[in-house]
């Protein structure tokens, strides 16, 4: 697996900050074991259909080398949940995380009330795959 030199970009108070970094594609192993977190409305939002709209939910505690993928069923009549994240920046699976924030499309018009099931993240416990050793001839 060849490394690239790659740009992180991240949101800041200034605008875009982009940082270069040389990084690998790399394997890891999805466990069978997995738990539903509900991502919940932590404010009052009027929604327009086709809008995009960033709405507080209520926080989500991710340990490291757990992966979070958005179930594709929408338990919400007027939202669709497109995307999770921290407000802080990139959040890589090797540390920590806490979700803040969902990133929703508007199915509707209408308001989105605090307390509201918005979605389900299907969490899932990774292992990563270390790169293998060059296999050795062993002769008789």
């Amino acid at each position: 697996m060849a490394s690239q030199i790659i740009q992180i970009v991240s949101s800041t108070d200034q605008g875009p900050k982009r940082v270069r970094v040389e990084a690998s594609p790399y394997e890891f192993t999805i466990a069978t074991r997995a738990k539903w977190e509900m991502v919940v409305a932590d404010e009052n939002l009027t929604i327009a259909k086709g809008a995009f709209e960033k709405i507080r939910i209520r926080e989500i505690n991710l340990q490291k080398d757990l992966l979070a993928l958005l179930c594709a069923f929408s338990p919400h009549a007027l939202v669709s949940v497109v995307r999770v994240g921290s407000g802080a920046g990139i959040a890589p699976v090797e540390s920590d995380r806490c979700i803040k924030a969902a990133y929703i499309l508007g199915q509707e018009t209408g308001e989105v009330k605090e307390g509201d099931l918005l979605g389900v993240l299907n969490v899932l416990p990774i292992m990563f795959t270390r790169e293998a050793n060059v296999p050795i001839v062993i002769k008789d």
